[in-house]
């Protein structure tokens, strides 16, 4: 049976890949992964090159970084097609999205694209490690435990917005894992400040990569961070703890 497979390669560490997602690679004939231009470099392929030997085909796919639908749906369209081609002749294709597949993922869309103009092909899909999984356990801190509320979100564009979701976060004692911080790390930093929440949140860098950063907020100056940054705000413990 022709399937192709959307597998989650981790963070950045080679060490976090699933056996699943392993086995998948080493299985494929063709290994296909996002570039954000052409010609570009592409982290999933980075992540997972320990596995794609020299036999396997290579097929970076074009998923630009911008706004516009047209050009979004544009390059889903491509990709699909370009993948069904290779599934069609008989390869067996895996295609590579860094972090997990289903969160804030390449792959998610591209699911949904095959789906809806392929679906006569199988699409089997691998969890991967998500950035802020992997920050919790590299600082050791828990999301959640059993009662607990945990929020995951990109950083809003509103300073006011954000104001008010984590308020309404300290009230409902919930646990926050804002993503994607780049240049708004610029006034999200005073924001935790004016909120006093500064010293109750772990900033993560690059997770997985060897200049990786983990440090308290507090700890980090203002200004432009990597794209790939995150915070991990827990603001209260539960009463029974051990």
């Amino acid at each position: 049976m022709k399937v192709l497979t959307i597998a989650g390669v981790g963070p950045g560490d080679p060490s976090l890949l699933t056996l699943a997602a392993v086995d998948a690679i080493q299985e494929s004939t063709v290994v296909s992964y996002p570039v954000s231009f052409r010609g570009g470099e592409s982290l999933a392929e980075k992540i997972a090159s320990k596995w794609i030997t020299k036999d396997k085909k290579k097929l970076p796919l074009h998923f630009p970084m911008v706004d516009d639908q047209n050009t979004l749906k544009r390059a889903w369209r491509i990709a699909g097609n370009e993948l069904m081609k290779m599934v069609e002749k008989g390869e067996r294709v895996v295609f590579l999205s860094q972090g997990d597949i289903s969160v804030f993922s390449t792959g998610s869309y591209l699911l949904k694209e095959l789906e809806k103009y392929h679906p006569e092909c199988p699409v089997k899909l691998i969890p991967g490690v998500t950035s802020f999984c992997a920050a919790a356990a590299k600082s050791k801190l828990p999301l959640a435990f059993q009662e607990e509320q945990l929020l995951i979100l990109p950083v809003t564009d509103s300073y006011e917005e954000l104001k008010v979701m984590l308020s309404d976060s300290m009230s409902k004692k919930r646990v926050v894992v804002l993503l994607k911080l780049g240049k708004k790390w610029e006034w999200v930093k005073p924001l935790l400040e004016e909120l006093d929440l500064i010293k109750r949140s772990i900033f993560a860098e690059r997770i997985g990569f060897s200049d990786q950063q983990i440090l308290r907020a507090s700890d980090i100056s203002s200004g432009t961070r990597p794209y790939f940054s995150l915070l991990l705000i827990r603001q209260s413990w539960p009463l029974t703890m051990p």
